[in-house]
C-alpha cells in the first residue's frame, strides 16, 4: 500500500488498531467497487432494454421512409423518427459515459471539411430554432470566412459535441436568439486553431451550479417540476471528446443572462479530398453484397426485429434464413453451412454467445473454415462488445440497427472470408 494512502492513526496506536483500520479501508474499497459494478450492470441492462424496442421503431421508420408517402404522412413519420433518435441519443450518452469511465472512448480521425460540418449543423438546427420563435445567427470568421477549412478530426464526434451544445441552447431559451460562430486561424507546425461559440439568451446557469455542470448525472435544474428534461450526461461526454482531440470546453453564464459555450481545438490541417469516403464505402459494400447470392443465417427471437432485418436487406438477393434461437441456427448451419451468420445475443433455448461457441468448436473439430459471425445486439457497452469478440464473434453491430452500418459490417466480413 502507498504510504500516503495509509489510514492516519494516533502515535499511541497499537498493531491491533492498525489492522482494524486497514480492514475497514479494505471493506470500504470493496463496497465502492461493488457499487460501481452494480451501476455498470444496471446501465447495461437499461441500454439493452431501451435499444431493443427502439430497433423496431427506428427500423420500421427507415423502411417506411423509402416507401413513398404523402407529405402529411412524411411529417408524421419524421416526428416519430426524431423522437426515437432523441431517445437513442440519451442511450448513447449512457454508453459513451461507460467508455469514458473505462478510458476506452475512441476517435476516428480523418481529413474533414470543418466548413461543411458547420453548415450541416446550421441546416439541422436553424429550422428547429426558428420554429420555436427564436432567431438563429451563424457566423464564419477568420480563415473560415475566406475559404473551406480542412483538418484531421472525428467528424461524427465533433458533430456530437456541437449538436449537444446547440440542443441545450435551444432547450433553455424561450425567447431571443441562438448564435453559432466559428473562427479559424493558422498556427505553427501546419495546424489550425478552431474556436466554436454557441451563445443563447436563455435562462442561464446559476453560479452555484457551475462546478457541477461537467459531472455525470448533474443538472442545473433538479426539482421534480423542472421545465427541461435530459440526463446531464451530454456535457460530460462532450468534454472528454474535446480532450481526446486535444482541446476543451469552457463557458460563461449567469442566471437570467443566457450562456455562451466555447469549444477550442488545435488540429492538424489537411487537404481537401475529392473523394467521399462514406459514399465510397457504401458503393463498395453494396457491390460486395450484390456480387453473389450469399447464404446468410440469422438468429433473432423478436418478431419485430425479424421483420426489420428482412426489410433492411430486401434489396439484396440473399439466401436469408432467420431462426428464433441459437440452437436452431446451429442445426441448420451444421446441415448446410453458411457464408455469414447474423447473431442476436439474448435469446431463449440457446443464446448467441453459446451458439457461437458451439459453431467455433465444431469448426475446429471438423476442420471447417471459420464462418464470419456478426453480433447484432442491443448489448452495446464497451466491455460487452469486447467479450463477444473474445468469444469468437467477428464483429458487432448495435441495435437500433442502421442499414448502412449493417451492410458495411456484412460486406467487410464477406470480403474477408473465402469468396466463391
Amino acid at each position: 500500500m502507498n504510504r500516503n494512502s495509509e489510514p492516519r492513526l494516533p502515535a499511541t496506536a497499537t498493531i491491533a488498531d492498525l489492522r482494524l483500520a486497514l480492514e475497514q479501508e479494505r471493506a470500504a474499497r470493496q463496497e465502492a467497487e461493488a457499487a460501481n459494478q452494480a451501476k455498470s450492470a444496471f446501465l447495461a441492462v437499461m441500454s439493452h432494454e431501451i435499444r431493443t424496442p427502439l430497433n423496431g421503431v427506428l427500423g420500421m421508420a427507415e423502411v417506411l421512409a423509402d416507401s413513398g408517402m404523402r407529405e402529411d404522412q412524411k411529417q408524421a413519420l419524421d416526428t416519430i423518427a426524431d423522437s426515437g433518435n432523441l431517445l437513442l441519443t440519451i442511450v448513447n450518452d449512457i454508453l459513451d459515459l461507460s467508455k469514458v469511465e473505462a478510458g476506452k472512448l475512441e476517435l476516428e480521425m480523418m481529413p474533414t471539411c470543418v466548413t461543411e460540418v458547420f453548415h450541416s449543423l446550421c441546416r439541422q438546427f436553424r429550422p428547429r430554432v426558428e420554429a420555436k420563435g427564436l432567431s438563429f445567427t451563424s457566423v464564419l470568421s477568420g480563415l473560415m470566412a475566406r475559404k473551406e477549412v480542412w483538418a484531421e478530426l472525428d467528424p461524427t464526434r465533433l458533430t456530437q459535441v456541437l449538436g449537444n451544445l446547440l440542443a441545450n441552447a435551444l432547450k433553455f431559451t424561450s425567447e431571443g436568439a441562438v448564435t453559432f460562430t466559428v473562427h479559424a486561424r493558422e498556427v505553427t507546425n501546419g495546424c489550425v486553431a478552431l474556436d466554436f461559440r454557441i451563445r443563447d439568451t436563455g435562462s442561464g446557469i446559476h453560479a452555484a451550479q457551475h462546478k457541477k455542470l461537467f459531472s455525470p448525472f448533474a443538472q442545473a435544474e433538479v426539482s421534480v417540476n423542472r421545465l427541461h428534461g435530459g440526463t446531464g450526461l451530454g456535457l460530460v461526454v462532450a468534454q472528454q471528446i474535446c480532450r481526446e482531440m486535444g482541446g476543451g470546453i469552457d463557458f460563461t453564464s449567469a442566471a437570467g443572462e443566457g450562456s455562451e459555450f466555447h469549444v477550442s481545438l488545435v488540429l492538424q490541417s489537411s487537404e481537401p479530398s475529392a473523394e467521399d469516403p462514406a459514399q465510397d464505402e457504401l458503393d463498395w459494400s453494396n457491390e460486395v453484397l450484390q456480387r453473389h447470392r450469399w447464404r446468410v443465417l440469422a438468429a433473432e427471437d423478436n418478431l419485430t426485429n425479424q421483420l426489420v432485418l428482412r426489410h433492411l436487406l430486401k434489396e439484396f438477393d440473399l439466401d436469408l434464413t432467420i431462426l428464433p434461437d441459437g440452437a436452431e441456427l446451429c442445426a441448420l448451419w451444421r446441415a448446410g453451412g453458411a457464408d455469414l451468420i447474423l447473431m442476436d445475443v439474448n435469446m431463449p433455448v440457446m443464446d448467441g454467445v453459446a451458439a457461437t461457441g458451439e459453431i467455433r468448436r465444431a469448426e475446429r473439430e471438423e476442420g471447417r473454415a471459420p464462418v464470419p459471425i456478426i453480433a447484432i445486439s442491443a448489448n452495446a457497452m464497451a466491455h460487452q462488445i469486447e467479450g463477444y469478440l473474445a468469444q469468437g464473434m467477428t464483429a458487432h453491430v448495435a441495435k437500433p440497427t442502421r442499414k448502412s452500418d449493417l451492410v458495411a459490417a456484412m460486406a467487410r466480413a464477406l470480403a474477408g472470408s473465402s469468396l466463391p
